[in-house]
């Protein structure tokens, strides 16, 4: 087994315990949100591929992607339990630059995302009030929805989870009724229709199925706050997976199945009018509510994660000690502020919504970084702690399980470049040399003492394993005082390594 040596990087570590925050339902609700937050969003998967490819493919990519997302989230958040997530596996594996690269670029992602739930959410309420279609109301309501979301946020972790959970039932209750009453009416007949092969919008459909089964592992960044996350977080990602496939399968199942529109006009909104013919205007109007709250849940979601992502990496050294400090809610504050701000900027262009759709790719080379870092762990350091493993019982069976996600994330890579789409690669190269130019100036700052952090980022595996509290190394330090300032002797402002 991989036994931790003294490592100086724990010398200069934030020593702040806390209190857990999150429970099992509370995390789970979380990462039902990061992933999907209903059904909405799949009616565009109909629309591509036609009944029997949209049924199929939800429920197959959870088996060749969620699923070993999931799996590798499991052990790794287990194996590193930080508010930095990712960024430690990563660094683990290959280093603090690569760790630095898979934080830029997942958050931005991350960020990204969560920028579009207030814009949706308004649309879908256009319906009701018109007037908040554009302009002035428009903007109010956007900016009203993020504050909102931010001081929920502000207020507690605890808050965040609970009121996720609560929304997820809102969202759900409706499509439990739906499937129940729509089972006994559904036609085989109907979901049996597929086009021609030629026919098919794959870009379109694989796109669909990758942005609503995928971020299973932005949740990783609130390790550090889970009541017992060595069991509590694989729970919570066998719960989110549960709830994810059925509420994307079953509604699908039963709008496809029940006599109604053509599969060809499948669009957003389809899901209501299936209410209003299998419940009446009352069940109509709860899914386009639900739908409205769920964008709120996702969002709430994502800028917990985003923040505390923030808060982990300043922790560990990569960010200045400004993104580590807590509010009297023990809740990143810095963090919280820079996140919402953004979130408003993006919400409010107009151009938003084509970019959230070129951000597949961002987050498809953040993936590889973080199936990279997983095998080589596997590999070179398979006799690490791990309270939760994969069940491969080789590195040649780890390999296979993500031979599919690693293929899956390099058509979608490659496939702006055979169609000729500049925009998408731009903004995918764009956003690769952003953050090799951020790392660089974090790393000038600490040289030249411009900027006050906690200590260097750790430099791999050594340094954080012997962090762990349970470490011999971590054991000399337990109890010391936090160097909020930077000036505790080599680890000091100037940033040189302890």
């Amino acid at each position: 087994q991989t036994q931790p040596s003294f490592s100086p990087w724990r010398m200069a570590a934030p020593v702040s315990p806390r209190r857990p925050r999150l429970s099992l339902l509370a995390l789970s609700a979380i990462i039902y949100y990061s992933v999907s937050g209903g059904p909405y969003g799949a009616e565009d998967a109909v629309a591509s591929a036609g009944p029997l490819l949209s049924l199929a493919g939800f429920l197959l990519m959870p088996l060749v992607w969620s699923l070993p997302e999931a799996l590798v989230t499991a052990e790794l958040a287990t194996t590193f339990p930080s508010n930095a997530g990712f960024v430690e596996w990563v660094t683990a594996a290959f280093g603090p630059f690569w760790g630095f690269q898979e934080g830029f670029l997942s958050w931005i992602s991350s960020v990204a995302d969560a920028a579009l739930y207030p814009v949706l959410f308004r649309q879908y309420l256009e319906e009701l009030w018109p007037q908040m279609s554009g302009g002035l109301y428009g903007q109010i309501f956007v900016l009203g929805v993020t504050l909102l979301m931010a001081a929920l946020n502000y207020a507690g972790l605890s808050i965040v989870g609970w009121v996720a959970f609560l929304l997820a039932g809102f969202v759900l209750s409706p499509f439990v009724y739906m499937v129940v009453v729509g089972l006994p009416q559904i036609s085989m007949e109907r979901l049996l229709v597929s086009p021609p092969v030629s026919e098919v919008q794959w870009s379109d459909f694989l796109n669909t199925l990758f942005w609503n089964l995928n971020y299973w592992d932005t949740a990783s960044t609130l390790a550090g706050e889970v009541d017992e996350v060595k069991t509590t977080y694989p729970k919570a990602l066998a719960v989110a997976m549960v709830a994810v496939v059925l509420s994307y399968f079953l509604p699908l199942l039963v709008g496809l199945g029940v006599p109604g529109n053509h599969w060809r006009d499948w669009q957003d909104g389809q899901f209501a009018l299936l209410g209003q013919r299998l419940g009446g205007r009352i069940l109509k109007s709860w899914v386009i509510c639900g739908a409205a709250v769920s964008c709120l849940g996702q969002q709430l979601s994502e800028m917990a994660e985003a923040a505390f992502q923030l808060q982990g990496m300043a922790e560990d050294g990569w960010l200045p000690t400004c993104f580590a400090r807590r509010s009297r809610f023990d809740t990143p504050s810095l963090p919280l502020l820079v996140i919402t701000i953004l979130v408003l900027v993006l919400s409010m262009s107009s151009s938003f919504q084509s970019i959230i759709q070129m951000l597949n790719g961002v987050y498809c080379v953040a993936q590889v970084i973080e199936f990279s870092a997983f095998l080589h762990l596997r590999r070179k350091h398979n006799d690490l702690e791990r309270p939760f493993r994969v069940p491969c019982s080789s590195f040649a069976a780890c390999c296979f399980l993500l031979f599919m996600p690693f293929t899956f994330c390099i058509v979608l890579l490659v496939m702006p470049f055979f169609s000729g789409d500049v925009l998408q690669i731009a903004s995918l190269l764009c956003s690769i040399l952003l953050g090799l130019l951020l790392y660089q100036l974090l790393e000038l700052s600490r040289r030249r003492g411009w900027l006050c952090f906690y200590r260097s980022p750790p430099s791999g595996l050594e340094d954080i394993v012997a962090a762990r509290p349970e470490s011999p190394a971590a054991s000399l330090w337990d109890g010391r005082e936090v160097v909020g300032d930077g000036s505790n002797g080599s680890n000091g402002s100037n940033g040189s390594n302890g």
